[in-house]
């Protein structure tokens, strides 16, 4: 056990009124420090990640360690028998043996209400997360009764929603309205997890409230489109003669997240997708109004014009008729002159999402947005701006952006040596910006030396592997003066194989 304060403890008075967290990514009290060649998770993204995209995993081996502890902390909840279930439960990553523990529990049948107590102690006293999860899933399987009080405060951190639903799914004879209190209280892996556990509900409230505003996720919209299209009846919204302003923002949003397909159900598996993109595509000839709207004809154009399985949709409704009508409705709808006039309005707003959807809307009407975005540089040096800027850059324009990256970005900050660094988070922006300018050099041999060589001698591995790249692009005649040194040092010394390998290549070619 630890000195550390409980999980449990933390999380429970730091919730508002209504059970949401006044700091989303509040860190708990077990968060380790990653190294800076280690891949930071968001909270509950790996088990969000792992349980969509790898399965939970086999984990037979640890699985039956943690049962035995169980079964003999049942029998008896001695102090070391305890401890021993606690050193179990933390031995590995819950996800990875919790399901093929669970079945051997189911087995053995030890006493419920002990395996319940069991499992509020690891709940409310751990801090560890992995024995904090595997209490979540003891009282799911016990029946929650009054403790799901308990799993609502832990249920709050996206790192524990995940066991928190599947917990309330179980332990509870009717889930809906806790699942859907869960869902609202969190934006990420969490509120996925929950709204899809809320999936063929019939509840009128809960479904609305999918439909309108519980799709909205800070991971992707995709997970969850295709349940609010079905779940919350975005067909039957849609075939009212007025729909509300609302209605229309969320149906564009979930028309875009069917249409880009993947990584769950998408309008290939949408039933009802060709006549529902009819009602939406009627409604806005009349009203197409926003930025959302704008973003979500283009995506149903680039779907029209895409190779999707055809054959296969038009047994849905999606017959070469109704796709050219389709077609030129979207055709009229985004011909429209005011478009261009919103769009450079918003272009000016401070707010990330509206700028970014202006940003991309400029692009599909050939906007040029080079000009804002060396402003937005000027700003802050260390953003992302530079990536839409470079995209946009001829000779010139190349110069003028290699001129403004050796001005503000800290290049002698940046060059202290090759290292084994990721260089994700907060603490390496100055290296991420100066990733844009590094990956859009070898278009433009000779232009930013100081910002090659700076990249050589990055502690970042993807640094120094742009940097490495944009040289392979260029003419040796065009090199900077301490290139061939620099290239030469990390082929035998950069402690990165794949890094070494790239500056062999460029040396031998000579």
């Amino acid at each position: 056990m630890t000195t550390r304060p409980s999980i449990y403890e933390h999380l429970r008075g730091r919730l508002d009124e209504v059970g949401r967290l006044e700091d989303p990514s509040l860190v708990l009290p077990d968060e380790r420090a990653a190294t800076d060649d280690e891949v930071r998770w968001a909270p509950g993204a790996m088990d969000g990640v792992l349980g969509h995209h790898a399965g939970a995993g086999d984990g037979d081996q640890q699985a039956q360690v943690v049962v035995t502890a169980l079964l003999k902390a049942c029998r008896r909840p001695t102090r070391s028998r305890l401890r021993a279930v606690h050193a179990a439960v933390t031995a590995d990553n819950a996800l990875s043996y919790l399901d093929a523990a669970i079945e051997r529990l189911a087995d053995a049948r030890p006493d419920p209400a002990a395996l319940h107590e069991v499992g509020r102690w690891l709940a409310t006293t751990a801090a560890d997360r992995s024995a904090v999860k595997v209490g979540i899933a003891l009282l799911g399987i016990t029946g929650l009764g009054q403790d799901v009080d308990v799993v609502r405060v832990l249920g709050a951190h996206d790192e524990f929603t995940l066991y928190a639903a599947v917990a309330m799914t179980n332990g509870l004879e009717h889930p809906d309205s806790e699942l859907w209190a869960l869902a609202a209280a969190v934006d990420g892996w969490g509120r996925i997890h929950c709204v899809e556990r809320l999936r063929g509900t019939t509840d009128p409230a809960i479904r609305s409230w999918v439909l309108r505003t519980g799709f909205r996720n800070s991971v992707m919209y995709e997970y969850l489109a295709y349940i609010a299209a079905t779940t919350g009846g975005l067909l039957e919204a849609l075939s009212v003669p007025e729909p509300d302003r609302d209605l229309l923002t969320a149906a564009g949003e979930i028309m875009e997240a069917l249409v880009m397909g993947g990584p769950a159900e998408d309008m290939h598996d949408y039933a009802d997708g060709a006549d529902a993109v009819a009602a939406y595509l009627g409604h806005l000839s009349r009203r197409a109004e926003t930025l959302v709207d704008f973003h979500a004809v283009v995506a149903i154009r680039d779907f029209l014009a895409s190779d999707a399985d055809w054959d296969d949709l038009g047994a849905r409704g999606w017959t070469a008729s109704r796709r050219e009508a389709f077609e030129q409705r979207c055709a009229e709808i985004l011909g429209r002159q005011h478009w261009r006039e919103r769009v450079i309005l918003a272009l000016a707003s401070d707010r990330p999402g509206e700028f970014w959807r202006a940003d991309q809307a400029a692009r599909a009407l050939g906007i040029d947005t080079y000009r804002t975005h060396l402003e937005r540089v000027r700003a802050d040096p260390l953003g992302s701006d530079w990536f839409a800027a470079w995209q946009q850059a001829d000779p010139t324009r190349a110069v003028e952006l290699a001129a403004l990256a050796r001005d503000l970005l800290p290049l002698g900050e940046i060059a202290t040596g090759p290292g084994t660094a990721l260089g994700l988070g907060p603490e390496w922006r100055a290296h991420s910006a100066l990733d844009w300018s590094l990956q859009a050099l070898g278009d433009h041999p000779g232009v930013g030396a100081e910002l090659i060589t700076t990249g050589l001698r990055s502690p970042v591995v993807r640094n120094r592997n742009m940097a490495l790249t944009a040289l392979g692009k260029w003419p040796r005649d065009t090199w900077p003066e301490d290139a061939r040194r620099l290239v030469a040092d990390l082929a035998r010394t950069d402690p990165q194989p794949r890094t070494r390998e790239l500056a062999a290549e460029l040396v031998t070619s000579e």
